[in-house]
């Protein structure tokens, strides 16, 4: 279990290191971007999340969170609570890749039927999916950019992405419960996890690419 473990702090280590350098950048160059001039205050199209928490007559607003007049200032104030909260969704999101790894490794030692790591898989379980909520509240709840840009390019290929992940995460919860009555679904819940931990690699990973 001790040799495990370490092999899974060294892989997690090389994953994160390497994501770090593939999303930092052009992560919070996209969040600098945000950061321009324009008679439009709010962009036109915005996340529902973004519309209900941070629109004209969002519930930030009307409880005074954020000022119910919208100036200049106030999106400045806005944009920075942006960029801190997508700096927290980066490395979170990070910490849930390594965790990922981390059931995986736990994961395949039960399946050959080491089930004295049990606990910890059920531990790490709970860790990812508290670290992976609170990575998605993060993008969700920020405040919305100055422009939401049309064409597909490499963050919304993150964002279409995060709906496969998602859905993932939501099918391997399910699945996981399941198993305990139908052992049968073992091969598929192992199916799903991998998928969903190749679609949140890849989402992170996708920052980098440039697509015209």
């Amino acid at each position: 279990m001790k040799n495990l473990l370490i092999i899974t702090l060294i892989l997690s280590s090389i994953i994160s290191s390497y994501a770090q350098d593939l999303e930092a950048d052009d992560l919070l160059n996209s969040i600098q971007n945000d950061e321009i001039n324009t008679d439009k205050l709010l962009p036109e199209r915005m996340l529902l999340t973004q519309r209900a928490f941070w629109g004209e007559n969002g519930i930030y607003r009307k409880i005074g969170i954020a000022p119910k007049v919208i100036t200049n200032e106030s999106r400045e104030r806005e944009l920075r609570v942006r960029r801190t909260m997508l700096k927290i969704h980066q490395g979170l999101g990070l910490a849930t890749a390594g965790a990922m790894l981390a059931q995986g490794i736990l994961g395949s030692q039960l399946y050959k039927g080491n089930y004295a790591v049990r606990n910890a898989h059920e531990s790490v379980a709970l860790g990812i999916n508290i670290a992976y909520s609170t990575t998605a509240l993060m993008a969700f709840a920020a405040p919305p950019p100055m422009v939401n840009r049309k064409k597909f390019d490499n963050i919304k290929l993150h964002k279409l992405l995060s709906v496969v992940h998602l859905s993932g995460m939501i099918g391997t919860n399910v699945l996981a419960h399941q198993i305990e009555n139908n052992v049968k679904l073992k091969p598929y819940h192992r199916i799903v996890a991998m998928t969903t931990f190749a679609a949140y690699t890849a989402a992170i990973i996708s920052i980098k690419l440039e697509i015209k």
